[in-house]
């Protein structure tokens, strides 16, 4: 019983008082950090590796990357800051696992579906490429609705799959697949008409 209480007092702490607790050097930072974000962390690693043990072992990278970043940093947004570190664990184990061999995964899938819009293809001007694709998406992100952009951030950045949008969303998946289509539909199109290649 005592156990479940602790717990529980782990998940509703704020997040002010966990990030006070790694200024002070206090291991139980990492508990409270586990108890509170620990599944939504666990989520990220999923959708991009799809291997519960490489997850673990992102999740433990994760916690020692923030124990080691903070302080100095003190992040205005605790979540964002600890789904940051996730995404770029995730993605180093996903690079050295593909580097094997092909891995069945939403990162995969997710970035298949943008390949009609972004195809990457390295040259000279790659540098230059890479700072116009960056300014029209995020030129283009910032003319989408909320939802539009929610969705696209869900799919796009955390590998999130169909499925749990429409849940998070409250929409059946056939719209989701719709908002997708019609996103990557109009990114095309100004990539288009910026002048920026896509293929």
């Amino acid at each position: 019983m005592k156990q479940n209480t602790t717990n529980a007092a782990a998940e509703n702490m704020s997040d002010e008082a966990i990030i006070e607790l790694y200024w002070q050097r206090q291991e139980k930072a990492i508990q409270a950090t586990d108890q509170k974000y620990g599944k939504y962390l666990f989520t990220i690693a999923y959708n991009i590796v799809k291997n519960s043990m490489d997850c673990e072992e992102c999740l433990n990278d994760t916690y020692l990357g923030t124990w080691n970043s903070i302080p100095p940093k003190r992040p205005p947004v605790f979540q964002t800051f600890l789904s940051k570190i996730m995404r770029s664990q995730a993605l180093i184990r996903f690079r050295r696992n593909a580097a094997a061999k092909r891995i069945p995964s939403e990162m995969v899938s997710s970035l298949e579906e943008l390949d009609e819009c972004m195809a990457y293809n390295p040259s000279v001007e790659e540098e230059y490429l890479v700072g116009e694709l960056s300014r029209v998406l995020n030129s283009y992100l910032h003319s989408l609705t909320d939802r539009q952009t929610f969705i696209f951030i869900c799919r796009y950045y955390y590998s999130d799959t169909i499925s749990h949008i429409a849940s998070m969303l409250g929409l059946s998946e056939n719209t989701i697949f719709r908002e997708l289509a019609n996103i990557r539909k109009g990114l095309k199109e100004r990539l288009e008409r910026e002048g920026v290649s896509y293929e």
